[in-house]
Protein backbone atom coordinates (compact mmCIF):
# COMPACT_ATOMS: atom_id res chain seq x y z
CA UNK A 1 0.00 0.00 0.00
CA UNK A 2 3.08 2.03 1.14
CA UNK A 3 4.50 1.53 -2.29
CA UNK A 4 1.40 2.29 -4.31
CA UNK A 5 1.30 5.85 -2.46
CA UNK A 6 4.87 6.74 -3.08
CA UNK A 7 4.35 5.58 -6.87
CA UNK A 8 1.31 7.90 -7.21
CA UNK A 9 3.27 10.26 -5.50
CA UNK A 10 6.08 10.45 -7.59
CA UNK A 11 3.97 10.34 -10.85
CA UNK A 12 2.36 13.14 -9.04
CA UNK A 13 5.39 15.36 -8.48
CA UNK A 14 7.30 14.13 -12.01
CA UNK A 15 3.83 15.63 -13.87
CA UNK A 16 4.18 19.00 -11.95
CA UNK A 17 8.42 19.13 -12.89
CA UNK A 18 7.62 18.44 -16.64
CA UNK A 19 4.58 20.96 -16.34
CA UNK A 20 7.29 23.46 -14.68
CA UNK A 21 10.18 22.68 -16.91
CA UNK A 22 7.70 23.23 -19.90
CA UNK A 23 6.58 26.49 -18.83
CA UNK A 24 10.15 27.58 -18.09
CA UNK A 25 11.02 25.76 -21.27
CA UNK A 26 8.42 27.77 -22.97
CA UNK A 27 9.20 31.32 -21.36
CA UNK A 28 12.53 31.20 -22.43
CA UNK A 29 11.98 30.40 -26.02
CA UNK A 30 9.74 33.78 -25.66
CA UNK A 31 12.23 35.42 -24.31
CA UNK A 32 15.09 34.49 -27.08
CA UNK A 33 12.11 35.47 -29.72
CA UNK A 34 11.92 38.88 -27.98
CA UNK A 35 15.91 39.25 -27.60
CA UNK A 36 15.82 38.44 -31.21
CA UNK A 37 13.20 40.54 -32.41
CA UNK A 38 15.05 43.19 -30.66
CA UNK A 39 18.07 43.05 -32.06
CA UNK A 40 16.63 42.79 -35.39
CA UNK A 41 14.90 45.69 -35.10
CA UNK A 42 17.75 47.88 -33.84
CA UNK A 43 19.88 46.78 -36.38
CA UNK A 44 17.43 47.61 -39.09
CA UNK A 45 16.84 50.92 -37.55
CA UNK A 46 20.53 51.63 -37.43
CA UNK A 47 21.69 51.10 -40.82
CA UNK A 48 24.50 53.34 -42.03
CA UNK A 49 22.33 56.38 -44.30
CA UNK A 50 24.88 55.66 -46.72
CA UNK A 51 22.96 52.16 -47.33
CA UNK A 52 19.79 54.60 -48.22
CA UNK A 53 20.84 57.09 -50.18
CA UNK A 54 18.65 57.20 -53.56
CA UNK A 55 15.95 54.94 -51.93
CA UNK A 56 13.44 57.99 -50.81
CA UNK A 57 10.69 55.93 -49.80
CA UNK A 58 12.30 54.06 -47.40
CA UNK A 59 11.10 50.66 -48.42
CA UNK A 60 14.81 49.38 -48.85
CA UNK A 61 14.93 49.14 -52.55
CA UNK A 62 16.20 51.93 -55.55
CA UNK A 63 13.42 51.51 -57.82
CA UNK A 64 11.47 53.56 -59.89
CA UNK A 65 9.04 54.61 -57.13
CA UNK A 66 12.12 56.84 -56.17
CA UNK A 67 12.66 58.01 -58.98
CA UNK A 68 9.57 59.56 -59.21
CA UNK A 69 9.36 60.89 -56.03
CA UNK A 70 13.16 63.23 -56.91
CA UNK A 71 11.91 63.97 -60.08
CA UNK A 72 8.75 65.37 -58.70
CA UNK A 73 10.56 66.98 -56.46
CA UNK A 74 13.13 68.11 -59.00
CA UNK A 75 10.24 69.88 -61.25
CA UNK A 76 8.52 71.56 -58.01
CA UNK A 77 5.30 69.54 -58.01
CA UNK A 78 6.07 67.91 -54.54
CA UNK A 79 8.19 68.81 -51.90
CA UNK A 80 10.27 66.03 -50.23
CA UNK A 81 11.16 66.84 -46.28
CA UNK A 82 13.67 65.69 -43.81
CA UNK A 83 15.13 62.31 -44.51
CA UNK A 84 13.93 61.88 -47.22
CA UNK A 85 15.33 65.04 -48.94
CA UNK A 86 18.46 63.85 -47.67
CA UNK A 87 18.46 60.55 -48.83
CA UNK A 88 17.62 62.00 -52.32
CA UNK A 89 20.55 64.15 -52.56
CA UNK A 90 22.76 61.30 -53.98
CA UNK A 91 25.44 63.52 -55.59
CA UNK A 92 26.13 65.64 -52.28
CA UNK A 93 25.52 68.97 -53.74
CA UNK A 94 22.77 69.85 -50.93
CA UNK A 95 19.94 70.02 -52.98
CA UNK A 96 17.62 67.75 -55.19
CA UNK A 97 17.74 68.21 -58.76
CA UNK A 98 18.10 66.48 -62.67
CA UNK A 99 21.49 65.04 -61.44
CA UNK A 100 20.47 63.42 -58.59
CA UNK A 101 16.99 62.11 -60.31
CA UNK A 102 19.24 60.56 -63.36
CA UNK A 103 21.35 59.10 -60.80
CA UNK A 104 18.92 57.59 -59.08
CA UNK A 105 17.35 56.38 -62.34
CA UNK A 106 20.60 54.77 -63.19
CA UNK A 107 21.26 52.86 -60.29
CA UNK A 108 17.48 51.82 -60.65
CA UNK A 109 18.56 50.28 -63.93
CA UNK A 110 21.16 48.63 -62.72
CA UNK A 111 23.95 51.16 -65.00
CA UNK A 112 25.75 52.03 -61.68
CA UNK A 113 26.12 50.62 -58.46
CA UNK A 114 26.88 53.77 -56.18
CA UNK A 115 26.75 57.14 -55.97
CA UNK A 116 29.46 59.47 -56.77
CA UNK A 117 28.94 62.36 -54.63
CA UNK A 118 28.08 60.02 -52.17
CA UNK A 119 30.92 60.00 -50.00
CA UNK A 120 30.72 63.96 -48.81
CA UNK A 121 28.11 62.31 -46.97
CA UNK A 122 30.39 60.10 -45.01
CA UNK A 123 33.17 62.12 -44.48
CA UNK A 124 34.11 63.13 -40.86
CA UNK A 125 36.79 65.13 -41.55
CA UNK A 126 38.52 66.82 -44.55
CA UNK A 127 42.37 67.86 -43.83
CA UNK A 128 43.85 69.88 -46.72
CA UNK A 129 47.56 70.67 -46.68
CA UNK A 130 50.03 72.13 -49.00
CA UNK A 131 51.22 68.80 -51.61
CA UNK A 132 54.98 67.99 -52.16
CA UNK A 133 54.41 68.74 -56.00
CA UNK A 134 53.63 71.64 -57.44
CA UNK A 135 49.65 72.27 -58.28
CA UNK A 136 49.04 69.40 -56.07
CA UNK A 137 47.45 69.30 -52.06
CA UNK A 138 47.76 66.62 -49.48
CA UNK A 139 44.71 65.57 -48.02
CA UNK A 140 43.73 63.44 -45.06
CA UNK A 141 39.76 61.95 -45.01
CA UNK A 142 38.00 60.38 -42.01
CA UNK A 143 35.14 59.11 -42.38
CA UNK A 144 32.05 58.56 -39.89
CA UNK A 145 31.78 54.87 -40.51
CA UNK A 146 32.73 52.42 -37.82
CA UNK A 147 35.49 50.32 -40.00
CA UNK A 148 36.54 52.81 -42.34
CA UNK A 149 39.21 49.92 -43.67
CA UNK A 150 36.25 48.33 -45.38
CA UNK A 151 35.73 51.30 -47.73
CA UNK A 152 37.94 53.03 -50.76
CA UNK A 153 38.30 56.66 -50.98
CA UNK A 154 38.78 58.73 -54.02
CA UNK A 155 39.11 62.51 -55.06
CA UNK A 156 39.05 62.54 -58.65
CA UNK A 157 41.30 59.95 -60.19
CA UNK A 158 43.34 58.99 -56.94
CA UNK A 159 42.19 56.90 -54.37
CA UNK A 160 43.79 57.41 -51.19
CA UNK A 161 45.85 55.42 -49.18
CA UNK A 162 44.17 53.90 -45.72
CA UNK A 163 46.18 54.56 -42.72
CA UNK A 164 45.71 52.50 -40.11
CA UNK A 165 47.67 54.36 -37.52
CA UNK A 166 45.03 57.70 -38.01
CA UNK A 167 41.96 55.17 -39.00
CA UNK A 168 41.50 56.99 -41.96
CA UNK A 169 42.92 57.95 -45.94
CA UNK A 170 45.82 59.73 -47.22
CA UNK A 171 47.49 61.60 -50.56
CA UNK A 172 48.53 64.23 -52.99
CA UNK A 173 45.85 64.83 -55.41
CA UNK A 174 45.25 67.77 -58.04
CA UNK A 175 44.59 70.80 -56.49
CA UNK A 176 40.96 71.00 -57.85
CA UNK A 177 40.25 67.65 -56.57
CA UNK A 178 41.45 68.40 -53.01
CA UNK A 179 38.01 69.17 -51.61
CA UNK A 180 35.45 67.61 -50.01
CA UNK A 181 32.24 67.75 -52.43
CA UNK A 182 34.33 65.59 -54.30
CA UNK A 183 35.11 62.86 -52.20
CA UNK A 184 33.75 59.69 -53.75
CA UNK A 185 33.55 56.93 -51.49
CA UNK A 186 32.76 52.90 -52.03
CA UNK A 187 31.57 50.05 -49.57
CA UNK A 188 34.51 47.25 -50.64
Amino acid sequence: MYSIYFERHRQKDNSLYRMNLVKKLAGFVLKIILISLIIFFLLASTQTSAARYGDINGDGRIDVNDVVLAMRHALGMESLDGERKVRADVNGDGAVNVQDVSLIMQTSLGLIDSFPGLGAHLVDEFIVADGISPGNKFVIVTLDVSDPGSYQVSLGEKDLDYSGSIEGFIGEVDEADAVREKVRVIKR
